[in-house]
């Protein structure tokens, strides 16, 4: 084994336990299709599911193809104006204060006011644009324009995305840029399920609306095991044990192998346990808990307590059965039904059954 933890909590970072799930793939093989027509991609899942770790080979392999523009923005500032700056510092974009100068050479005599005389003139006149009639839409699309003319492909990637004024009206512009088949620009975002349905609301955003979502859902358990055996240098029977455990979880998988990784030689399972949920329910469960109404909180305690997951079982316990469906819909939404972290909430978390 190394003596470098090769597992990682950063978000967007999966280091040498990476598990490609081959998302980043299927968008990195559009964009770069000349015969693909999907220009716009949302990565959409659970907190801690790996969106981020997909999202970042999308942009880091692009990034070092030749013809690709590449530019992150951040979803709290202003995209629009950030962009412009990214763009204006390309060699072959001009420089955004535009003049323009006449001049001429000669001899004149003149007689203003008291002053009187010959002597060589020149005279000199500049023209700068007028910001009355500048447009920051105008600005950006002449730029993308210069991209493609140039040769590349324009990519736009914000990691978490949420709604803000200035993220719904870039939104807007790219939408608007995209209707020109003579440009070729293209987006990938990442975002919690909540925070993209923010946007149904918005005018004029069709075409984020209804582009490609990918929904990230669990690791494969083998390739979880796998990579726990070389990782961590347990046996076949070890590995097996730790990838059940994480039930495919993208961010148990990291937490766990790191804390099993710096494991001293006296700590048991139930002290690795023990950590493993202090760090989860303070980087994970518990900010997932506090983002549902009181509804679904009570929902999710009634299948738990259920031991059972079958929907009579939780009705049975549930003070308005009549919302059942309504509620599990609305979970299901959030990815939290017949996903990594439900199955393991219930797994794990489950009352004991009497015999």
């Amino acid at each position: 084994m190394t003596k470098i933890n090769p597992f990682t909590r950063t978000p967007g970072v999966a280091g040498v336990a990476f598990i490609n799930m081959h998302y980043a793939d299927e968008i990195i093989d559009n964009f770069e299709s000349n015969l693909s027509s999907k220009f716009v991609y949302k990565i959409v899942g659970l907190r801690g599911s790996g969106k981020s770790v997909e999202y970042s080979k999308v942009i880091n392999t692009l990034s070092k193809k030749q013809g690709w523009l590449v530019y992150t923005l951040s979803a709290a500032g202003d995209p629009v104006t950030t962009l412009i700056a990214k763009l204006s510092k390309e060699s072959f974009i001009d420089s955004k204060v535009h003049s323009t100068s006449v001049s001429a050479g000669g001899s004149a005599e003149a007689g203003i006011g008291i002053v009187k005389g010959s002597s060589d003139l020149k005279i000199s006149q500049t023209s700068v644009i007028n910001t009355m009639y500048y447009s920051a839409e105008a600005e950006l699309a002449e730029m993308i324009q210069k991209a493609n003319d140039k040769g590349y492909k324009v990519l736009v990637g914000i990691d978490d995305i949420a709604r803000t004024p200035e993220m719904v009206k870039f939104l807007s512009i790219w939408g608007a840029m995209l209707l020109d088949d003579k440009k070729r620009i293209y987006f990938v975002c990442t975002g919690l399920a909540k925070n993209i349905e923010d946007f149904t609301d918005a005018p004029n955003l069709t075409f984020f609306k209804r582009s490609e979502p990918i929904e990230t859902g669990p690791l494969d358990r083998y390739d979880i095991a796998l990579m726990y055996r070389n990782l961590l240098g347990v046996d076949n029977q070890e590995a097996v044990r730790l990838s059940k455990f994480t039930c495919g979880y993208a961010y148990a998988y990291q937490v766990l192998g790191s804390i099993y990784f710096d494991k001293r030689k006296d700590e048991t399972w139930d002290d690795i346990v023990a950590k493993f949920d202090r760090i989860i329910f303070g980087d994970s469960y518990d900010l997932i808990w506090k983002s549902l109404t009181g509804a679904e909180q009570e929902f999710i305690r009634c299948v738990i307590n259920s031991g059972t997951g079958k929907a009579a079982d939780i009705k049975a316990l549930m003070p308005h059965p009549k919302g059942y469906d309504s509620l599990r819909q609305r979970i299901r939404n959030k990815h939290l039904i017949d996903m990594a972290i439900f199955n393991f909430v219930v797994e794990i978390y489950k009352p004991p059954t009497s015999k």
